[in-house]
This record gives C-alpha cells, structure tokens and sequence, in this order.
C-alpha cells in the first residue's frame, strides 16, 4: 500500500513537473485593490458607454464539450453528443472618454495560415472541425474600414476559438486577462501552448488583473471607475475567465464568455460539459451570473457561441 502511495505521488509530481501555462508570453499584472462582490444594484454612470456585437463565423463543435450532458435536466432532455452549431463573436465597447475597446479577438484575414505558416499546430487543427467554419468578419478588415483606434482588447479567456483575430491586432494594444490566465498551469497546455503563442502573435502587451484575492473567488470591477463598464471575474471554464456587464439605459448587457456556452444551457441553467477546466467552480460563476441577470435584469444576455438571449424571451 505504501508503494502505491508513493508511486502515484510520484506520477502526480511527474506531471505537475511537466504542466506549463496556456502561453509562454510575458505578462504583466493589472494590480487593483478596487474589486467588489457585486455589481451595484442600479449602476449610475456618468457616461454610457456604447454596446455592439459583430459575428464573425458560424461553426460547429461537441455538445458534450459545450454542455454537461449528465446534468439531470440534459438527460430529462434526451440531449447526446452530436456537432451543435455555434459561432464567434466579438464585441465593442465604446466609451466617450476612455475610447474603443473589443472583448475577445474574433478572426484573423490569414487564419488558419497566417504570413510564416500554420498558426495552429497540426494535432489542435484535427479536433476543431475547421472543415466547418464559415468567416463571415475579419477583426483587422472590421476595424480598418470602420476607422476604430483600438485601446484595448479584453479576452473572456485564452481558448483557441477566443484569440483567432489576436496575431493581427497592432503590438501596443493591451491584452487584458483574467486572475491566474496565463500564470496557471495544466497539463493540456503542452498541447495548445505554442498554438496559442502564434494566435497572440509576436510580443504581444498582455496584462493580467490581479484582485489581490484568492483566484477561486469572484469579483467585480469597474474598469473605468465610472460604472459603465464592470468585468465580472468568474472562474471555473478556465482559471481567470471574464464575463462583463454593461449598463445601458434600456436595460444591460451581459457578457457571459464560456461560463456558458448555448442559449440551452443558460435558460436552463447547464454548465459547459468537457470544455471546461473545473465544472464545480463554473458552476458557481453561473449561479453568480444568473443571479445577477435576476437583481439587473438585462435587455439582452450574451452566451459564449449562440444568440443573445432578450429579457423579452420565456
């Protein structure tokens, strides 16, 4: 028994060893001690900031992956693996003073092969379904024909499917993740870990908020300081995934990133199934977010890859 003991310490420690991050970029922390619990019950701000969402391509990928399919309500439904459309999305948020900001990176005009070759290692490409996306958008055509002076580009997490349109995106842009993004380490990352470094493109000006809390806690911040814009800390997809609410006169919108992934999922209440990092954490930021669109109510909710979902809808 005591060989056992040791010998499974032994492989747990062999592979924590030769565990690394989701990029090998450098990164600089976002140190803030301004975070809060919560979203204010009925924000004020002193000015909106303008809300828009750009769908870049239709895809398709696992409902398994998408959906926790043991969940009792999936399995009331009759719901089985099979390949569930879904898209890609990118946002834009623009504040009167503090100027334009994207969340996630929608899609490069070179992807899947950008000017020195494949972006995307050849093992990551044989479980995507490429064969099945549809670009509709690309990020570096979008801003360039709308005149947009990027200031930022937040990123619900580093997934493959959130950093497509990154390699193209001017180098000072910052890059803001979540607590514990980049510096978190799992095995799976030797996998995607130079995929992903080709997606952020050379050098890119990545910074990770630091709450100054535990990386499993849930947080609020209000970016600008003038409650128009909160990014929502919610662990559990990944380690330092992001959703964000902003308020707007006719009601809010909110941002789910893949907490949760499908209209199903959030009417439902059902956590991403084997996409996700640590289910019993995401379930927690989905109670956190659903709570949220109780108390807030806003017109309109976001999941990661389907339709916004209106307040309007049963």
């Amino acid at each position: 028994m005591l060989y056992r003991m040791i010998k499974i310490d032994f492989l747990f420690f062999c592979i924590l060893a030769i565990s690394c991050q989701v990029t090998s970029h450098k990164v600089t922390p976002y140190l803030s001690n301004r975070s809060s619990e919560t979203v204010p019950f009925s924000p004020k701000p002193k000015v909106w900031a303008e809300f828009q969402t750009v769908k870049v391509a239709d895809w398709e990928a696992s409902l398994a992956g998408l959906l926790d399919l043991d969940d009792p309500k999936a399995k009331a439904a009759g719901l089985k693996d099979r390949l569930e459309p879904i898209s890609i999305y990118f946002y834009l948020v623009k504040h009167a003073k503090f100027g334009t900001f994207m969340i996630d990176s929608g899609m490069g005009e070179n992807f899947p092969k950008g000017k020195d070759g494949r972006l995307v290692s050849s093992i990551v490409e044989s479980q995507m379904h490429f064969d099945k996306l549809k670009i509709y958008e690309t990020t570096k055509s979008y801003l360039s024909k709308n005149k947009i002076d990027l200031k930022g580009v937040f990123f619900t997490h580093l997934h493959l499917d959130h950093t497509l349109g990154a390699y193209e995106i001017d180098r000072s842009v910052p890059f803001y993740v979540g607590p514990g993004e980049v510096t978190s380490k799992y095995f799976i990352n030797l996998f995607v870990q130079g995929s992903t470094n080709r997606l952020l493109g050379e050098s890119p000006n990545l910074v990770q908020f630091d709450f100054g809390k535990s990386q499993n806690e849930i947080s609020v911040f209000d970016f600008f300081g003038d409650q128009s814009f909160f990014v929502l800390f919610v662990p559990g997809h990944t380690p330092g995934s992001l959703a964000f609410y902003i308020p707007s006169m006719e009601g809010g919108h909110l941002v789910l990133g893949d907490s949760c992934h499908t209209r199903w999922g959030w009417k439902e209440g059902v956590t991403p199934g084997a996409f996700t990092t640590d289910r019993k954490l995401n379930r927690k930021s989905l109670d956190f977010l659903k709570g949220l669109a109780e108390t807030h109510k806003p017109k309109f909710v976001y999941p990661g890859h389907q339709e916004r979902i209106s307040s309007l809808e049963k």
